[in-house]
């Protein structure tokens, strides 16, 4: 029944009238539907099968133990396989594997060397990392390859695995090597460092030699000796003052003992010299004090000051022995000569006796008194060179106090620059001792590395080995016919409901009352009356359709049910 303009209807498209319109198209929704699900079915098996052939690569733990040997070469798993397969995978290394297994031969030729690289990389080649069973690092890493031809898939696969295999010990030997040539570089910086922090060191040892902290105990030992020696100068120069001092006197009294043999002997050779009571004598001079009378006076002031054993005492009691008995030869030349005159002269005239001697003296009593003149010469030369040797050794002894007051103040100085010399050796001493520790720990660090290089070279060291190698697949893992019929079928089944629902929606009909609204009342129903022609031949019309509609219904679900089992097969 057709809706006219006016008429009150309720909803339109009700769950009821798209279930009328449905119902009244099921012969053509189920012929549509097999139709098209059997076009699905065609073009599922028409898709090739797709093989994937997979190899694992265990990363193998270091043969020698770390506490021994440790590596050089520190990289996570995950960046070594990022690294590596960047150089696997490069574009070279791809189109040369497509091109010896001749891969993608009908788009070979319409696509790009990048589409070409593309697809392998993103579409049909796949390196995945293999989870560990703690679910830290990974310790193995998945290789797989999805092909047409199961032989050539397993055959991509292992050129790929051989690559990673011998790219990972090219990158390892690289990096020890690398590492063994920085370590190297950074190490002969080192030593130039170091060699000239040495130089430097050793320029300042010899520029401030004496004034280094190291040399403070000599210094201070230095210094307390010059002052003992300064001491000991000064007592000396003391000692030698006295001795000058004493030879003075000495000299003095040699000089004048000198004078008075020379005047006995000149009065014996010429005219006899005037006598008091036997004794030449010079008339207005009193006689001089005896030589031995001046030694016992410095003899007794040497012990007060020093001990017996000392050698200025032991000088001074020689000196005493040798001019005592001089005196006492004098004494008894004089005493002979006296008496040799009083025998020559026994009567003596004291009224008008005159003052010389009248008799001569015999040549042995000259001879005496020459004797006595030579040894007083003799006596004065020795005291003299005494003298000199004396006042020379007071000259040396103020040299050397000057020398030892130069010397001490030196050390002074010296002494109070120490301060200024320690702080700055303390400098240069901490940067070459950073820079002595920094050269042992970089040679120890290159022993080590060339350790690691050589393990490396000798495959001790991580490295990759294929636990699985691959293998030709047998079953394919792409296309997965059942999902892909089921979603054909059910696409078709879809196509055809909307199909004929579109075309009813067309007719705009009504097509019961719960399509009107509830306030309209229903006083009665009309039934079809169709044409007599059109209801003889809707059975036969009718059966036909449903006929149709089974046995495409059976042949789909045969269809449906055959992919199911070879799925099913296939997977077992």
């Amino acid at each position: 029944m057709q809706r006219k303009q006016g008429t009150t209807i309720g909803t339109q498209f009700s769950p009821l009238s798209v279930a009328r319109m449905l119902w009244k198209h099921r012969p053509g929704i189920l012929l549509l539907w097999a139709f098209l699900s059997v076009i699905a079915f065609l073009l599922v098996s028409r898709r090739p099968n797709i093989y994937r052939a997979e190899a694992v690569i265990l990363v193998d733990t270091q043969k020698i133990p770390e506490t021994f040997v440790s590596s050089t070469v520190q990289v996570s798993l995950q960046d070594s396989i990022n690294s590596i397969g960047k150089q696997v995978l490069s574009t070279d290394n791809l189109m040369k594997i497509i091109d010896d297994f001749d891969l993608y031969p009908t788009t070979k030729e319409k696509r790009s060397v990048e589409e070409l690289v593309d697809r392998i990389r993103t579409k049909d080649l796949n390196v995945k990392l293999e989870r560990s069973l703690n679910g830290n690092r990974s310790g193995a890493f998945r290789i797989s390859f999805d092909g047409l031809d199961p032989n050539v898939a397993a055959r991509v696969v292992n050129r790929v695995t051989e690559l990673f295999v011998r790219e990972n010990r090219k990158t390892r030997g690289e990096r020890a090597q690398g590492t063994t040539e920085f370590i190297e570089t950074q190490l002969e910086q080192a030593k130039k460092t170091l060699e000239e922090q040495e130089a430097s060191l050793s320029q300042y040892k010899l520029k401030w030699s004496g004034e280094l902290p190291q040399q403070e105990s000599v210094l201070m030992s230095t210094l307390s000796m010059k002052r003992a020696e300064l001491q000991s100068n000064q007592e000396a120069q003391n000692r030698a003052e006295q001795n000058r001092l004493m030879l003075e006197n000495s000299i003095s009294y040699a000089e004048t003992s000198l004078g008075a043999a020379s005047r006995t002997l000149a009065q014996a050779l010429n005219a006899p010299p005037p006598t008091v009571r036997g004794v030449p004598t010079v008339p207005g001079q009193e006689p001089p004090p005896l030589a031995s009378v001046v030694l016992e006076a410095q003899l007794s002031a040497a012990r007060l000051r020093y001990y017996d054993d000392h050698p200025e005492v032991k000088r001074l009691q020689l000196d005493l022995e040798q001019v005592k008995a001089a005196e006492a030869k004098t004494a008894s030349a004089t005493a002979a000569y006296a008496a040799a005159q009083r025998a020559k002269n026994p009567v003596e005239k004291t009224e008008k006796a005159p003052e010389r001697f009248s008799v001569t003296p015999s040549q042995a009593d000259i001879t005496l008194l020459k004797d006595d003149v030579k040894r007083e010469k003799d006596r004065l030369a020795n005291l003299r060179a005494q003298y000199d040797v004396v006042n020379k050794e007071i000259a040396t002894r103020k040299v050397d106090r000057q020398s030892l007051l130069a010397q001490i103040e030196d050390h002074q100085i010296r002494v109070s620059k120490l301060p200024i010399r320690e702080q700055q050796m303390a400098a240069l001493t901490r940067d070459y001792e950073i820079s002595k520790l920094n050269y042992r720990n970089l040679h120890d660090k290159k022993v080590s590395a060339g350790i690691s290089a050589e393990m490396e070279r000798s495959e001790q060291s991580e490295r990759f080995t294929i636990a699985e190698p691959p293998r030709v697949p047998t079953t394919p893992v792409a296309p997965n016919r059942l999902l892909y019929n089921l979603v054909g079928c059910l696409a078709a089944l879809a196509a055809s409901l909307v199909f004929f629902l579109s075309l009813e929606l067309q007719k705009d009909r009504f097509l019961g009352e719960w399509e009107l609204s509830p306030h309209v009342s229903v006083l009665g129903r009309i039934p079809n009356i169709a044409r007599l022609p059109v209801n003889r031949q809707a059975p036969g019309k009718v059966g036909l359709f449903s006929g149709i509609s089974v046995i495409l219904f059976v042949l789909t679900s045969a269809g449906l049910l055959a992919t199911l089992l070879l799925a099913s097969g296939g997977t077992n």
